[in-house]
């Protein structure tokens, strides 16, 4: 699926030239993006035999920084924080809030860098933590965290020569083992495994000094 979408992406790359600008080593990126995301989950209570799945869609903010060690090489740190799209409940009335917070190194190849696009695939690998929730007596809650990596294709694009826009596909996996789970209805303590991902696509605005 992921050609598919970036096929538009290599149509601009190759006509934009290959003059080494936009990225080289100790080229300073800083990038702040918004992405919406469709995953799918597996969890299963440890307790309970049987696992469930189900589908989420959630919106990130992210905060990220990349430096050149080398022309087309690239090495950094991104954070974000991520909001689920929940469902009120139809006996309670009360909604559950469910959020991320994920902090990863990343690793950038850049096989395009013309005067004005500078586009690149790369992975980034680190820590999430989730917490569900409920609000709600009936409901149960849920918190902890794991690994998360994801392998994403970006361009970049300048207007001038230091700021412009890019954009993301992703996609990313997360693993929440051993979360804390209480059943609130029974007070009974237990502990979940969460794990899931799925696609990321989003819009972003960079520096580079």
């Amino acid at each position: 699926m992921i050609k598919y979408l970036a096929a538009p992406f290599f149509v601009l790359a190759s006509l934009s030239g290959f003059s080494q600008n936009s990225f080289e080593k100790n080229t300073n990126v800083i990038g702040f993006g918004a992405d919406l995301g469709l995953y799918s989950y597996t969890s299963k209570v440890a307790t309970n035999p049987r696992s469930s799945s189900s589908a989420s869609l959630n919106k990130t903010l992210s905060l990220q920084y990349e430096r050149g060690v080398l022309n087309w090489l690239g090495l950094g740190a991104k954070v974000g924080i991520s909001d689920y799209f929940t469902e009120r409940d139809s006996v309670s009335g009360n909604k559950a809030k469910v959020q991320a917070f994920d902090a990863s190194l990343l690793v950038n190849a850049h096989f395009v860098r013309s005067k004005y696009v500078d586009m690149f695939g790369g992975f980034n690998v680190g820590y999430s933590y989730m917490n569900y929730s409920a609000g709600d007596q009936y409901i149960s809650n849920a918190k902890g965290g794991g690994l998360m990596y994801d392998i994403h294709l970006q361009p970049r694009f300048y207007f001038g020569k230091h700021v412009g826009m890019f954009i993301n596909l992703a996609y990313i996996h997360y693993s929440y083992n051993n979360m804390d789970f209480t059943n609130t209805y029974t007070r009974l303590d237990d502990v979940v495994n969460l794990n899931g991902g799925g696609i990321n696509f989003g819009l972003g605005l960079q520096g580079r000094f």
